[in-house]
């Protein structure tokens, strides 16, 4: 069985839309909540096949993932709140292998088999605490799957200034993971009992310009060290299959912009958000994302959304490798190679007096020269209520 970490992406993209967002007539400072509340989201992820003339082996269909997420938030005290959020999801469908390549030297995908069948929970937990002029915010996480264990902790603090004007964020937050590789009897190449370690670090400002105008910008940096490698993923290296190799460090920066504007006229806000990403392996990568949250009336919103990414590829990536490396890293993942995606949301949503409720569409396109970039699909369905 094969596979990689392409899902925990789905998580990253999609743990962050799990409350039923809306935009306010003026920017202002964020105060408690004193409801409780909770809200469920259930995801469907669809990776398109990919086109049988860039298989060389291996089955064309990809993974299915289907996702439950819940947040439970109380209040227990005027000024602070608990809340515990879980991901619960399951997988199945197969995984870009390695490339190898065909006479006239163009690259051609290996398929795992459509054999990949998992689950994997996610536990999270956070303590925020308000006052006049600062927010905190405490978090623990635990993540596990049949091969891969994941702890992590967080802070986070707001501290606003200039009658709420302007405001400080600042962050850091460290998790340690356990990788020991399924299938090692079939694959004695593979690893068990590997460790990584992160650590990252932010800091930003934002800036009320108006009532209608919030203006952002934040600093981070991420530190990884430990195998830093996919366990399922192979390479061709001079007429030999290799495991797939990469430095056991990676210092990763980013930049983000926000700007957040409200229209009054039209009871609608743009948001847009520009992101840089590099670090030392040398990629790079820009992101520039656009939304406009439409109200209707009082009780519904609108929001289409289009997003454009691109990246360069990591020093010691290839398709394959007609001449080893003198450094001996090697990895032919496609999240490794030079591409540029294009996707678009479109999500509604509605509230009731206690109840509220979304539902999204998205879809991803990825292109450039590796087989294995993805398209996919992602069907969402929100729930919230406040007691």
């Amino acid at each position: 069985m094969t596979k990689d970490n392409q899902h925990t992406k789905l998580i990253a993209l999609t743990a962050a839309a799990l409350m039923l967002q809306g935009v306010s007539k003026k920017v202002e400072a964020s105060n408690m909540d004193p409801k409780t509340t909770f809200d469920y989201k259930y995801t469907q992820y669809t990776e398109g096949a990919i086109p049988a003339e860039k298989v060389i082996i291996g089955e064309l269909e990809r993974y299915s993932i289907d996702v439950h997420q819940f947040k439970f938030k109380t209040p227990i005290s005027e000024d602070t709140e608990i809340s515990i959020s879980g991901v619960q999801e399951s997988l199945s469908g197969a995984s870009p292998w390695y490339i190898l390549p065909d006479a006239n030297g163009n690259p051609l995908q290996v398929m795992s088999g459509a054999t990949i069948d998992e689950s994997r929970t996610e536990i999270n937990g956070d303590f925020r605490s308000y006052n006049s002029s600062s927010e905190s915010t405490l978090s623990l996480g635990y993540s596990t799957e049949n091969d891969y264990q994941s702890f992590g902790f967080g802070y986070s603090g707001d501290f606003h200034f200039n009658q709420k004007l302007t405001t400080l964020s600042l962050g850091v937050n460290t998790a340690k993971d356990y990788v020991d590789a399924s299938d090692q009897e079939e694959y004695p190449s593979r690893p068990s009992e590997e460790t990584k370690n992160r650590l990252g670090v932010f800091i930003g400002f934002s800036h009320v310009f108006s009532k209608n105008t919030l203006v952002g910008l934040t600093l981070g940096y991420t530190g990884l060290d430990g195998f830093l490698s996919d366990p399922y993923k192979l390479a061709f290296v001079e007429g030999e299959i290799l495991q797939d190799s990469r430095p056991d460090k990676h210092n990763q920066n980013t930049v983000t912009l926000m700007i957040r504007e409200f229209f009054p006229s039209m009871n609608a806000a743009l948001h847009f958000d520009y992101r840089n990403f590099s670090s030392d392996w040398d990629m790079t990568s820009d992101t520039f994302e656009m939304s406009w949250y439409q109200n209707i009336g009082k009780n519904w919103q609108l929001i289409p959304s289009a997003r454009y990414y691109e990246q360069t590829q990591a020093k010691f990536y290839a398709p394959y490798y007609y001449q080893a490396r003198n450094d001996g890293y090697y990895s032919s993942d496609y999240r490794l190679s030079e591409f540029s995606a294009t996707s678009g949301e479109i999500k509604l949503s509605r509230k009731f007096e206690k109840l509220h409720m979304n539902i999204a569409y998205s879809y991803y396109e990825a292109t450039g020269d590796n087989p294995g970039l993805i398209t996919y699909e992602l069907y969402s369905l929100g729930l919230g209520y406040k007691f």
